[in-house]
């Protein structure tokens, strides 16, 4: 997995678009040309003027002739990202479901949301219960719907702590 961070592009002549250099992002646009232009790619007695990107290692695709600002900005609002908590992987994921879009708000669009670590449902529920203060903080109509009061009844009694009287009436032990 390529990360957010680690992003290389391959600048290249439009009419030669193998003979470039790869770059890491952020990088400047003045860098790139200056770069093409002392290897002999671009420039006077080369026929090639225009540049494009040939190839790129990044978690999304690139467009040939995506602007290297607008790189450099999805790069930097990802790194911001990043240095406030969200993990590379939570990142990648939120933008593979397609909850974030690349711009340079990244960071921004992650603030919205609370990322819970939990291998099961259950335990997504349970640590969304516990935040919210317990079952307590649960509105009436969740519990009524979510909640199995014949199951925790039997368990009740299986369990040792009520027992059940004849006429439909119980008691705790």
């Amino acid at each position: 997995m390529v990360n957010f961070s680690e992003i290389k592009i391959f600048v290249g002549a439009v009419n030669a678009p193998s003979n470039g250099q790869w770059f890491t992002l952020p990088v400047l646009p003045v860098k790139v040309t200056q770069t093409l232009m002392n290897k002999g790619v671009i420039g006077p007695g080369t026929e090639n003027e225009e540049i494009m990107i040939s190839d790129y290692e990044a978690p999304f695709k690139i467009d040939p002739y995506e602007s290297i600002n607008k790189l450099n900005n999805v790069v930097e609002s990802a790194k911001r990202a990043l240095d406030n908590g969200i993990s590379e992987q939570d990142l990648s994921d939120l933008f593979d479901q397609g909850l974030i879009v690349l711009d340079n708000q990244i960071d921004r669009q992650v603030e919205k949301f609370v990322i819970i670590k939990a291998e099961e449902d259950d335990d997504l529920a349970n640590e969304v219960i516990a935040r919210r203060g317990g079952v307590g903080q649960l509105s009436n109509e969740d519990i009524d719907y979510y909640f199995d009061f014949k199951k925790y009844g039997r368990d009740l009694i299986l369990g040792g702590s009520y027992a059940k009287l004849p006429h439909g009436n119980y008691v705790e032990l």
